[in-house]
């Protein structure tokens, strides 16, 4: 008989709540686990898809910019309809410097366009994707660990076996004392028990 035998089944429910709860745990977070890899594969998409339409833009820009330099020369050797033979020069509104400066507005738009524009369109989306990379991790959580382990009280059997004994031995002296074990014999005959 065991006398811690109920602390031992108890400690035995106990380690299997918590075997149980922890194998819940872990799969409620690969569950979340699997979630945060979706996300994470559709944020780097969203930000390489808007780092392409920045690029777009700006190719966009610089194509309008062509254009728009295109349209100003040919508008140019239109109105001038004569032809420079040298020499000097008797009419001063030719308009090649209207020309030189609407072409010099647009490449510095170009120019902008590619460089400080597109630089603080790169930095915005990277700080947005790093922002989505963060919540995804917060909402992902923390690992569940199995925690510290349950303590099995030892198996008690020597105290199970003095109680026993010891209410063999208080059965026994509620007869008297009288029994098996008290018997009175004479070993001398004629002679009673000496004591």
């Amino acid at each position: 008989m065991d006398a811690n035998a109920a602390a031992r089944n108890a400690a035995r429910q106990r380690w299997m709540e918590k075997d149980a709860k922890y194998k819940s745990e872990s799969l409620k977070f690969w569950n979340r686990e699997a979630q945060a890899v979706k996300n994470q594969d559709l944020a780097a998409r969203g930000l390489s898809r808007a780092i392409s339409n920045d690029y777009q833009n700006a190719l966009y820009v610089q194509g309008k910019a062509r254009e728009a330099i295109e349209a100003g020369y040919t508008k140019y050797f239109a109105n001038k309809a004569t032809v420079d033979e040298g020499g000097r020069s008797r009419r001063r509104t030719t308009g090649l410097k209207a020309l030189l400066r609407a072409q010099g507005k647009l490449e510095s738009q170009v120019q902008q366009e590619f460089g400080v524009n597109m630089q603080r369109r790169f930095v915005a989306r990277t700080r947005k994707y790093q922002s989505v990379l963060a919540k995804n991790r917060q909402q992902l959580g923390i690992r569940p660990e199995y925690g510290a382990p349950v303590l099995m009280p030892p198996s008690d059997r020597l105290s199970g076996a003095l109680s026993i004994a010891s209410s063999i031995a208080s059965i026994y002296s509620g007869f008297g004392g009288k029994g098996l074990f008290n018997q009175s014999q004479s070993i001398l005959p004629g002679i009673d028990n000496i004591a």
